[in-house]
Formats: structure tokens, sequence, C-alpha cells
């Protein structure tokens, strides 16, 4: 149980986990239309304890997501449901709503919701993209509760092949930290995807194979004193 202490209340949910999932993170993305289906569990500093298994989903402009993070002393259950719309030619909005979950065994079960919106400008070759999380503070109790998170992106399309993207994240009045990465397709089957996190120091890392309608992703992260975090998902895209 004290390793969970390392983790604040829903603190996996506050940003995108990896370069591979800011789709997922920014409700405004879902105003590409796709169909996409992604099984994946993910290892947190290599730990038993720190296990996370979900399922997320986007049907035209509407997603649905379901994490379940923890172990059998520990839990936190997330389902979120959103959609996105374009506005205007170059600019599109999306919401996300969520409820929360945690479970401490023998001890307490407390429900909560969260509200997300999020925006996205696009003049090619930039893309600006912006999210606020947790807007309306979830609590679970008067000591416990998600703080608002947000982040504004800038994604520059150096070739069609090849993004750099540079993020300013943060988390209510503390100090925002920044995020450099970019993204690199050398055929229609792979991408690969680095980035860099100033806060905690994180290098992390991705890589994604198309096998037809499938697809493969092995993403991570390394921490400098809590060592490595994998994520693996398999995913399906016609």
């Amino acid at each position: 149980m004290n390793i969970l202490l390392l983790i604040a209340f829903f603190d996996s949910f506050l940003f995108p986990r990896n370069i591979l999932f800011e789709h997922q993170f920014n409700p405004a993305y879902l105003h590409q239309e796709r169909f996409e289906i992604i099984l994946a569990s993910e290892t947190r500093f290599e730990l038993s304890e720190l296990q996370t298994f979900g399922v997320y989903s986007q049907i035209n402009r509407y997603s649905l997501k379901a994490v379940s993070f923890g172990s059998n002393v520990y839990r936190e259950n997330f389902l979120e449901v959103g959609f996105g719309f374009p506005v205007a030619r170059k600019f599109a909005f999306g919401l996300h709503v969520a409820g929360l979950n945690t479970w401490i065994k023998d001890y307490s079960n407390e429900f909560a919701y969260t509200l997300k919106a999020g925006g996205q400008f696009e003049s090619d070759p930039f893309i600006i993209g912006m999210w606020v999380n947790n807007l309306n503070v979830p609590r679970v109790s008067s000591d416990d509760y998600a703080p608002i998170s947000y982040s504004v992106r800038f994604e520059y399309r150096a070739q069609r092949n090849l993004n750099f993207d540079f993020a300013i994240q943060g988390v209510e009045a503390e100090l925002p930290f920044y995020n450099f990465g970019l993204t690199f397709v050398p055929h229609e089957m792979v991408l690969f995807g680095i980035s860099i996190n100033t806060k905690p120091i994180l290098l992390q890392y991705g890589l994604k194979i198309a096998l037809g309608s499938t697809f493969l992703s092995y993403s991570g992260s390394r921490h400098q004193q809590l060592g490595l975090t994998h994520n693996l998902g398999l995913g399906i895209s016609p």
C-alpha cells in the first residue's frame, strides 16, 4: 500500500501518458471522423501494484474510454464519453465527461465525475491544441480531489511524415512545465515517437506498427528515480 503514496488521487489521468496518446486526450481531436478500438495494458515503474488496463474507442466523432488502475488493495476506475465537432473551417471543439471511482479495500468506495473541454486550431503546417481538465474540480472527500490541469500544444508539420511538438502544461496555480517531442513515419506501416518532459524529467518514447487494419503499439518512459513504465496496445482502425 505504501507504494501507492507515489500517486496522488487520479494523478494518472491529469495528462496524456505518451506522445502517442495525445489524440485520445484532447476531445477536440474527435472532430476528425474515424473508427478505432484500442486495448491497452500499462505497468508503471515496473510495479504490479501500479498496473493499468484500458479500452479506448472512437466511432465517427464520439469516443468511449474505460480504464482501471491499481491493485487488489487500492483501485481507481474511470469511464469517459466524449464528442467533438468543427466550429469553423480551421477550428474544432470537443468535450469529455467522465465518471470516477476510487475503491480502498475494507475502507471506502467513492464516486465523482469530471469535465474536460478542448479546442484545436489548424492552419497547415501548424496545429494549436488546447484543453482544460477537471473543470469542475471533482472531489471524493474534503481532502481528496482531482486538480485542474491544462495544456497548450503547438505542432509543426515539417514534412508530410515528420511532426515537431511543443507543449506547455500545468496543474492549477503551480508553475507550468514543458514537453518537447517529435513523431516520424518512415513508412506507412511504422510510426516512431519520442519526447522529453521537464517535470518530472521523463524520456518518453513510442512505436506503432500497422498490419492492415490492425496495429500494435509499444510506448514507455524512464523516470530518473522510479525507473521504467511500459505500455502495450493492440488496436483496430479500418
